[in-house]
């Protein structure tokens, strides 16, 4: 019996290490394959590799791009914003901006609810880019009551008390902002809507009234769900309802 669990530890080791090399030696292949501008063989590669359950930043990043190239939008900002979700990189942001500066709907945020408003701002940053800064804001406001405590000049320690009670309120803020983030993130009830051109309607019905007409890449927060249908709200405010099979999750 110990033999034979010993054996069996010992196959499913040696198929994990072979699984790993060969998601390793596929992305390889995919990111040379988009080396070489031969962006559909890069998109197969990459996919097959997300469905062995196998995820990353980078895995991500790179799919985003080949999307691009594409001229695929909605699947770029989809999968730019999964990057960010894992790792929230300067890069990133840059090309989801330039993505996002290509989409047809140019949605602003004026006709949003408070609650979506608030939610729209703190999803800038993600939860690790807010709790970076609230790192940086609390050591900033340590550094200034410590020149205030000890600082020899009297401009030094009126600087450092100065620093030192703004620094409060704003480390208090952010952390909440970071929090705030971390359950967005969680459950976030986001997604980016993949149709290159769809109606919004009135009612979770194909022949429902229509709204206005949506295309790619516009977020969505999803609120509830009837059948295959979704009541979605967009970031300007407006509310309808969409099938599920025009969108994808973040």
């Amino acid at each position: 019996m110990n033999r034979f669990f010993l054996l069996l530890v010992l196959l499913m080791f040696n198929l994990s290490v072979e699984s790993q090399e060969s998601v390793a030696n596929n992305f390889t292949t995919a990111n040379i394959a988009y080396e070489k501008q031969d962006f559909q063989k890069a998109i197969r590669i990459y996919e097959d590799i997300l469905t062995t359950g196998t995820v990353s930043a980078e895995l991500f990043y790179n799919l985003a791009n080949s999307y691009y190239q594409q001229g695929a939008i909605g699947k770029a900002i989809l999968y730019y914003e999964k990057s960010l979700l894992l790792n929230d990189q300067e890069d990133t942001r840059y090309n989801l901006n330039i993505a996002r500066s290509q989409q047809l709907d140019q949605l602003s945020s004026v006709g949003a609810t408070p609650v979506q408003w608030w939610n729209n701002m703190v999803q800038k940053f993600s939860a690790n880019g807010w709790t970076l800064l609230m790192i940086i804001m609390l050591w900033g406001t340590i550094a200034g009551w410590i020149l205030w405590l000890v600082g020899k000049e009297r401009t030094h320690r009126k600087r450092g008390f100065t620093a030192g009670i703004i620094g409060i309120p704003l480390v208090l803020l952010i952390a909440f902002i970071a929090n705030t983030a971390t359950s967005l993130e969680a459950n976030s009830g986001r997604a980016i809507l993949l149709e290159k051109e769809i109606d919004l309607r009135i009612s979770p019905d194909p022949k429902g009234q229509v709204l206005s007409t949506l295309h790619e890449g516009v977020k969505l927060n999803l609120l509830e769900e009837i059948n295959d249908w979704y009541h979605v709200r967009l970031i300007n405010g407006d509310q309808g309802w969409l099938p599920e099979s025009s969108f994808e999750r973040i």
